[in-house]
């Protein structure tokens, strides 16, 4: 059995809760979006002056590196890896017995990296401060290693290289033999790219130590192609306090461009602000990963493709957030967080169809070919047409598809005066009534070609629609939420959650130049929003070109083996969030062990299970709960990958409940 060491204790609550109230980031749980132009960091250290704007051209990366090869590293790849997530091995796993808990984090001050800046007229101690402040911050245990003597003593712990540009072969061997003895390391944007005089290497020595290959940056190649937005992936051992695609806005500096990377498991992608997908792009700018080394220790490793300057310089908070997952990771700190989506699923997707004709026939067919392939589509309609079409729609529902509102006509609602907005929605519901056709009573809602304003919004919240498909200017996430508006009670169930579509729709795709390509191009583009851990709305239109075997490819590749993708109608995306909602939790210390509080609001059990992620201390090692006083009620434990187990909330009523937590070596 692992006990949590004492070392831990000062900083085992800002693991959970106190880092949601400290970076006032989460209210419930840990996926609350948020708004990070007004966010700033908590810090010692105030905008740096000690940069140039203009750092010297090439002194950093030299110029026109990337050009040679092309500039995205299109087709690059490291033998061995994928983007799958890592699966450890029994022999691998046998070897945890030697793995040591971590106490303490090591911050190198590199020499040759400070004598480097400072030839180009920078001050490494900026990089150190900012850490160091951060450290502070949250009373995570540390030490400053300045010289390579004191980095070889090393022997245990999570190494922190902050921008290590330049090492000599002596602090490179030194940092692989840290790894060798079991020990981690995080490392923010180059390490070792550059020689003891300051001569160019290249990034061998960040593939062959810190497992991961760097394939590009990305500095602009127009006033319009810019990626300054980073996407963390959701539900992430190292970037779980922000929701999946939230926008992090990363400031654009010369020669100071986020990296381009390749690695096992990505953990953020970076992208422009519309999330525009570009297939030849290789977006991920953060990796993380554990390997065995020869040793037979386990060493695990973080790579942040960014600098210290842009920490302070663009979205702190956010930033300061992915520092703290990964820290904690590394070292080897419990941690917990809500997932988004039911038990063992990743991601969901909806089918959103918009009705704006009379239905035909023809309809039918294509609710046959969604049905028959276990996909069940949420049809918006205009409710003009409903009572001409009724017979058909009632033939679709019959196949288990819902119908939901899209509009009494196809007109816009966007600066429409209050009152004709209100009569709009009457008139809807009321002709929808007049139709005879049966539909939820708190049915959903899209607008006409998207389009609303705000005046729209509230009146939506306020007048017990399910769901409302909005752009994804609405957050900056890439997930529903629950919308309360002044005067509604949360808890009384008839709260609006609202969902965002974020990725093309596939006959847009498709639409330009070869349809084929067009199709591929979707589909990786889904495939991305599927890793973030996103919701996908897939929208079409009530006439698709789309051919059958088409479709067929697009069901394909939603129904993949280990896509983990939940194929949802909208109402039941909306019911879970409603859930979801109503669940709170705390990891908290104890006299002897974490304490993990989940708290059920609401006046009835919990319809449907959600889900605690746990991050666990050591790979593969085994999570036990010990039940507090009236804390009895049974959690279902279900091993998620090498890192991670799942407490399984079920049929939980409204109240609090607390668990011990104990880890039991593999």
């Amino acid at each position: 059995m692992l006990l949590l060491h004492s070392a831990f204790r000062p900083y085992l609550v800002a693991a959970g809760c106190l880092t949601c109230l400290a970076l006032g980031l989460l209210t419930t749980g840990c996926a609350k979006p948020t708004n990070p132009e007004n966010t700033t960091i908590e810090t010692e250290v105030g905008r740096p002056s000690w940069l140039p704007t203009d750092p010297p051209v090439g002194f950093f990366i030299p110029e026109g590196l990337f050009k040679k090869s092309g500039a995205f590293g299109a087709g690059l790849s490291i033998q061995g890896v994928n983007s799958a997530p890592i699966v450890l091995t029994a022999p691998l796993a046998s070897a945890l017995g030697n793995t040591a808990w971590v106490s303490s984090v090591h911050l190198y001050a590199s020499p040759t990296t400070e004598s480097y800046l400072k030839s180009g007229g920078l001050d490494a101690q900026n990089n150190l401060r900012i850490w160091e402040t951060f450290l502070k911050k949250y009373r995570i245990p540390y030490q400053l290693v300045t010289s390579v003597d004191r980095l070889e003593a090393a022997s245990s712990g999570v190494l922190l290289l902050p921008t290590s540009v330049a090492l000599s072969a002596r602090e490179k061997q030194a940092i692989v033999s840290f790894r060798s003895k079991g020990g981690s390391v995080l490392a923010s944007w180059l390490a070792g790219v550059r020689g003891e005089k300051g001569e160019w290497l290249g990034f061998g020595f960040m593939e062959s130590a810190l497992d991961v290959k760097v394939v590009g940056d990305t500095r602009p190649v127009n006033e319009i192609d810019i990626d300054n937005f980073m996407m963390p992936y959701g539900d992430n051992p190292i970037t779980h306090h922000l929701p999946a695609g939230q926008r992090v806005w990363m400031e654009v500096v010369k020669e100071t461009y986020p990296l381009r990377l390749v690695g096992r498991n990505p953990a953020a992608h970076i992208m422009d602000w519309s999330r525009t997908f570009a297939p030849d792009k290789t977006g991920t700018v953060i990796v993380f990963d554990e390997t065995a080394q020869s040793t037979g220790k386990l060493s695990r490793s973080v790579v942040l493709g960014y600098p210290e300057r842009l920490w302070l310089a663009a979205d702190p908070k956010s930033l300061e957030a992915v520092a703290h997952n990964a820290i904690t990771w590394l070292l080897r700190q419990p941690d917990a967080y809500i997932s988004a989506w039911p038990q063992s699923y990743q991601s969901a997707v909806i089918f959103a169809i918009d009705a704006t004709d009379p239905f035909a026939p023809v309809d039918l067919e294509l609710a046959s070919l969604f049905k028959n392939n276990g996909m069940l589509a949420t049809y918006y309609t205009l409710t003009e047409i409903a009572k001409r079409s009724a017979t058909v729609i009632k033939q679709i529902q019959a196949q288990g598809h819902e119908f939901a509102y899209m509009a009494d006509r196809y007109a816009g609602f966007k600066d429409q005066p209050l009152s004709d907005q209100i009569k709009r929605l009457e008139t809807m519901r009321q002709e929808m009534k007049n139709s005879g056709l049966e539909i939820a009573a708190d049915a959903g809602f899209h607008p006409p070609m998207g389009s609303y304003d705000k005046t729209t919004e509230q009146l939506i919240s306020h007048n017990g629609f399910g769901h409302f498909i909005s752009s994804s200017d609405i957050t900056d996430a890439r997930l529903p939420f629950v919308s309360t508006p002044q005067g509604v009670n949360i808890l009384s169930g008839s709260t609006t959650v609202v969902m965002p579509f974020t990725i093309s729709d596939p006959e847009t795709t498709m639409e330009t130049g070869d349809a084929e390509e067009g199709l591929k191009s979707f589909l990786s583009e889904l495939a991305l929003s599927q890793k973030m851990g996103s919701l996908s709305g897939i929208r079409l239109v009530q006439q698709s070109f789309i051919t059958k075997e088409q479709w067929e490819d697009i069901f394909a590749r939603i129904k993949a083996p280990n896509s983990q993708i939940w194929v949802a109608k909208a109402s039941q995306v909306a019911d879970w969030w409603r859930e979801r909602n109503r669940v709170s939790f705390r990891l908290e210390n104890d006299p002897t062990t974490p304490l993990i509080s989940v708290t059920v609001t609401g006046s009835s059990p919990l319809k449907h299970a959600v889900t605690l992620y746990v991050n666990l201390p050591e790979s593969r090692s085994v999570l036990r709960l010990k039940p507090q006083t009236g804390s009895e009620n049974s959690v279902t434990i279900v091993p998620v990958d090498a890192w991670r187990s799942a407490l399984v909330l079920k049929d939980l009523a409204p109240g609090t409940y607390r668990w011990n937590l104990y880890f039991d070596r593999p």
